[in-house]
């Protein structure tokens, strides 16, 4: 794949603002070479990076979101200019990326209304690989059609759980067995509606036998750990409460990542968020909350810093900065009705808990492309 096709063009706008204390220019090194066999047509106007703020090392996993357009069509090798390199197709679980897409792009099939978007993960710890491997999270999508009435269709439960199955064995290359896809099934019965979970993720990076579900709408404490109980999660909840209580009174709201396998999986995830996705500069509990990460050890005080001097946004204009060549000649059609700008933001943070381990915190720095028309930059 040539660079001027390569994702890794999008990268590098970023690369200058980004504190070093959060992505060392080594760190962006390795996230660069993961990139580069990325189609740049994957998806450019959202990416990320996953820190984690308890390590002195300014490292970062690379996270980047296929949508439902240009996206799909690259994965599935449909897209007229630009597909995942050949090369990639020699790793099955590339393949079965790949084959899952092509399900998801046919309108024809359930999978095409049913999935939403998906997230490529990369675990990136030094030089990557000739080939990267991701984990795969994909949003399941509920009907949202409405009946004669105008009333909206209630999900069907079955077929909903039905085709969540089907993404997850084309995913796994039909390699997870029965009794797993039997406890998320158990899962999303427990739930109060099917659209609490809003993102489905297979480990494939990590080899792990297990399925995770990103449930959102548990907004008190007390739902969380109820549902934890309803499904047999095997951790002490009295020690969870008092893990989550804390949180619970310095964000909005809190949603929960757990793991499913044969069984239930003790580790779990607490993802903390503010509403809107506000930032620092308008959202002064951030700095409260990044304050007591950093008392109780979670987070390192310079790397507390970096995330709040992270927020910002870089455009076309801004001199010395490398622009996608793509976005450039996009800008040139637009003939400057429109300035090509990246927006940096703070999307939320995890603390991972695990009965008898260490609490750990990792921060999720979104990148969001936007074309910014002269009347919201006048």
């Amino acid at each position: 794949m040539s660079k001027t096709t390569s994702f890794e063009e999008y990268l590098r706008p970023i690369a200058a603002s980004v504190p070093p204390a959060l992505i060392s220019p080594s760190a962006f090194s390795d996230i660069n070479s993961v990139a580069s066999v990325l189609p740049a047509t994957l998806a450019y106007n959202t990416f990320g990076y996953e820190c984690r703020l308890a390590e002195m090392a300014p490292r970062a996993d690379f996270v980047v979101l296929a949508g439902a357009s240009c996206g799909r069509d690259s994965l599935a090798g449909l897209h007229p200019t630009s597909t995942l390199p050949a090369r990639l197709m020699t790793e099955p679980i590339w393949r079965h990326v790949a084959d899952f897409a092509v399900r998801w792009a046919d309108p024809t099939s359930p999978l095409y209304r049913a999935v939403d978007n998906v997230w490529l993960e990369f675990d990136v710890d030094g030089a990557p690989p000739v080939i990267p491997i991701p984990s795969v999270f994909f949003g399941p999508q509920p009907s949202d059609q409405e009946g004669a009435s105008g009333v909206a269709y209630e999900p069907n439960l079955d077929g909903y759980i039905t085709t969540i199955e089907t993404v997850i064995q084309l995913l796994s290359g039909n390699e997870l067995a029965p009794r797993v896809l039997e406890t998320l099934s158990d899962f999303f019965r427990a739930l109060p509606s099917v659209e609490h979970v809003f993102q489905v993720g297979l480990m494939l990076s990590r080899g792990a036998e297990a399925v995770r579900l990103c449930i959102k709408g548990l907004r008190s404490v007390e739902g969380i750990v109820e549902y934890l109980s309803g499904v047999g999660w095997p951790g002490d909840e009295a020690d969870v409460l008092g893990v989550l209580e804390p949180i619970a009174h310095l964000v909005d709201y809190v949603c929960l990542d757990i793991d499913v396998g044969e069984s239930v999986h003790r580790k779990i995830g607490l993802e903390c968020y503010f509403d809107g996705i506000k930032q620092p500069r308008t959202e002064p509990r951030w700095g409260v909350f990044l304050d007591s990460l950093v008392r109780d050890g979670l987070c390192t005080a310079d790397k507390r810093d970096a995330l709040l001097a992270y927020p910002g946004y870089v455009d076309e204009n801004t001199g010395g900065i490398p622009w996608p060549r793509v976005l450039r000649r996009a800008s040139h059609l637009l003939g400057g009705r429109s300035l090509s700008t990246f927006i940096r933001s703070l999307h939320h943070v995890k603390v991972v808990y695990q009965p008898g381990e260490r609490l750990e915190a990792k921060a999720y720095l979104a990148v969001i492309h936007h074309w910014h028309t002269a009347a919201l930059r006048g």
